[in-house]
């Protein structure tokens, strides 16, 4: 399970895989905290020009789902992948094809040894691609909140535990634009030769630039 991932600092992937241009994100985030994900655009919100394929947002990372009463659900920052279509609180954002991906430069999880962590990163130093949903929220006050949740499938590596759902380069545009009933297609194993796996004796700290 994903403790904190490192978000793609270089603003030239954005452009270069979606035509964003996109104000450099919080370096580090954790669950809870705000970070940029790329969706298809919303169509209930004007102003983006109608040849436009992709848009970013920031928002929480742990979905709020529709029913909640509260922006402080818990526990909603990963969805299993499995059976993200059915889960009452993944269910809505499945259903309405509100799919988005994460760039992270590297995602950090626990190791074996509960006191290290292990940093994650693709071995051609370009950034991965995490699969997510993403949900936008009514607040009592009218206030649109919007928050995202991971997809994870369980690792090949360590029995018993998830992992972040990695697409393949090709797959980012299907990934946002298929229709629904493909989309689970594109959540597959993901060559674990591509990554590089470096053991750290901690995460970031909280305060790093």
């Amino acid at each position: 399970m994903t403790i904190v991932y490192e978000s793609a600092r270089d603003t030239h992937h954005y452009q270069e895989r979606f035509q964003l241009a996109c104000v450099a994100p919080a370096p580090f985030v954790r669950p809870g905290e705000r970070g940029l994900f790329v969706r298809r655009p919303r169509g209930d919100r004007g102003g983006a020009s109608p040849d436009s394929r992709y848009e970013a947002a920031l928002g929480r990372w742990g979905l709020i789902p529709l029913f909640s009463s509260t922006p402080d659900y818990p526990a909603t920052f990963e969805a299993r992948g499995e059976t993200a279509a059915g889960e009452r609180d993944f269910l809505q954002p499945w259903k309405r094809g509100h799919r988005c991906i994460v760039l992270a430069d590297a995602l950090y999880r626990r190791g074996e040894n509960d006191h290290r962590m292990v940093r994650v990163t693709r071995a051609d130093g370009q950034p991965l691609a995490l699969a997510g949903l993403w949900n936008g929220w009514r607040a009592p006050d009218g206030q649109c909140v919007e928050s995202f949740a991971l997809l994870t499938l369980p690792s090949e590596e360590l029995p018993g535990e998830r992992r972040a759902v990695f697409l393949r380069e090709g797959w980012l545009d299907d990934w946002l634009h298929c229709p629904v009933e493909e989309a689970a297609a594109c959540l597959r194993p993901y060559d674990l030769g591509k990554l590089l796996r470096t053991p750290v004796d901690s995460g970031p700290p909280r305060d790093a630039p």
